[in-house]
């Protein structure tokens, strides 16, 4: 026992010394960079006219047919255009109706009917200008069908 304890405190010692004998690091000035503002340039965002050329519709099955009424307001203050479900031999197959209005001013607005009766109606919000409206249904056998694919141009009331 006599003999370990000088080897431990030599071991101590050596330890204290290395631990003091080693230079202080100092960490380096750390530098901010200065941001200077990138110079104004100017965006251009252009945007593609809207795809308002109606396309052919689908040829529907006889037995699969429908009806389908589309109409426009014609007051200036609320330029709707509305799709009508009118029924039809093949009523009983459809899965949902969809009409997409593509507006003259870029819009575009799709609503969806599911399984709808004779009498449902989907509202749009159209413009002043000539719009295109496009009417999808889908039957419980997995087909869509394009129906309606036309232009629908807004005609206000012409005063006497």
């Amino acid at each position: 026992m006599n003999t370990i304890t000088p080897f431990i405190l030599l071991a101590i010692a050596f330890l204290l010394i290395a631990g003091c004998a080693s230079p202080i690091v100092t960490p380096p000035d750390t530098v901010t960079p200065t941001l200077t503002p990138a110079p104004d340039v100017p965006t251009v965002t252009i945007t593609p006219a809207p795809d308002i050329i109606p396309r052919p519709t689908d040829v529907v099955p006889p037995s699969q047919q429908v009806a389908i009424q589309v109409s426009r307001n014609t007051v200036a203050i609320d330029p709707w255009v509305s799709v009508l479900f009118a029924g039809g031999a093949g009523q009983i197959y459809v899965y949902e109706m969809t009409g997409t209005l593509i507006r003259s001013d870029g819009i575009t607005e799709v609503k969806t009917a599911r399984a709808p009766e004779m009498g449902t109606t989907l509202l749009f919000n159209g413009t002043l200008g000539t719009d295109r409206m496009i009417v999808t249904i889908r039957y419980t056998d997995g087909n869509t069908y394009t129906v309606w694919d036309e232009l629908v141009p807004f005609r206000g009331i012409i005063p006497p």
